[in-house]
């Protein structure tokens, strides 16, 4: 059996992860069943499990797609030697792209229950682990106020993840990029060695 759709040369598999996010989004994760997400991409429900041993196999699957495609270009960030304030809005902005471009992806990882951090596995806290190194690494070298890493990160996405929050229930007016510069600030106020 061929593993190719008729989306525009993606495999099947994308097609179901693409449909898991869609569906996780409008009905929420205990709401998309392996029936609903089959109906989504026109297959039955036991052709899906030729791609997913089970549905929690799928929905990891769909997680981590989302998490590492958001995470690459923030894994080369970390890794420069750029100033924390240049570093920091680079890291908004891109949040915000993804966002701009991906808003079911991005609300769907937003979404995830905590309750699934187990099964999920690593790729649940990449992010959260690639933005704990960059704080304390600058922490180190002095260029931020020394704080709690595990504070560090709730002030961050705190500051950060709201921009989407408030986007997705119509309260401030889509795109969020518009927002980087001014959440960039905020954050890097919060982190200044003078705060």
């Amino acid at each position: 059996m061929s593993t190719r759709s008729n989306s525009g040369g993606r495999s099947t598999k994308d097609d179901l992860k693409a449909a898991a996010i869609r569906l996780g989004v409008r009905d929420g994760i205990d709401g998309a069943s392996i029936r609903t997400i089959a109906r989504e991409v026109g297959i039955t429900e036991g052709a899906v499990y030729k791609h997913f041993t089970n549905k929690d196999e799928l929905i990891r699957e769909a997680y981590a797609s989302v998490v590492e495609e958001m995470a690459r270009d923030k894994e080369v960030l970390v890794k420069t030697d750029l100033p924390f304030e240049v570093a920091v809005r680079a890291w908004i902005k891109l949040t915000y792209q993804y966002y701009d471009n991906n808003p079911e992806a991005f609300s769907y990882v937003l979404l995830m229950p905590h309750r699934m951090a187990e099964r999920l596995g690593e790729v649940y806290t990449k992010q959260g682990r690639l933005f704990r190194a960059f704080l304390v690494r600058s922490m180190e070298s002095g260029a931020i106020r020394t704080i709690d890493p595990d504070l560090g990160i709730a002030l961050f996405t705190g500051l950060v993840l709201n921009i989407p929050r408030l986007i997705n229930e119509g309260v401030v007016p889509a795109p969020a990029v518009d927002y980087a510069d001014s959440i960039a600030d905020a954050v890097i106020r919060v982190f200044a060695n003078d705060a």
